[in-house]
This record gives structure tokens, sequence and C-alpha cells, in this order.
């Protein structure tokens, strides 16, 4: 997890773990253009901001 101007960001393994899907799963989503979550991209990796993925975890329970 990293933090970025006081707000946390999340891997694409961190993500993918949290929402339990595979890592692949979320750069698919990604690619195609239909990411539920929006990503930042930060050098060569996407991070996903943690706030946005719990809450995408608890829609995704109900």
């Amino acid at each position: 997890m990293f933090q970025i101007e006081g707000t946390n960001y999340m891997t694409v393994r961190e993500t993918a773990r949290r929402l339990g899907v595979h890592p692949g799963t979320v750069r698919n989503w990604r690619s195609d253009g239909v990411e539920p979550i929006e990503g930042v991209k930060l050098g060569a990796s996407v991070l996903y901001r943690q706030a946005d993925v719990e809450k995408l975890a608890e829609e995704r329970a109900k």
C-alpha cells in the first residue's frame, strides 16, 4: 500500500486480493475500459484508491 498526499493507494495485486479476483482480471478491466474503479498511473504501475476499492468490495458483497 502507498500513501500519496494523505490518500492510501493499493497495488493491482492488493486490489485483486481485496476484491476476490485474479490480478489479471483487474488489469483486464483497465485495458477493456470497463474498470469499475479508476486507477492512477504511477510510472509503470497502476494504483487504486483504497476508499474506492473498499466501496467496490462492499457493493460486490451485496
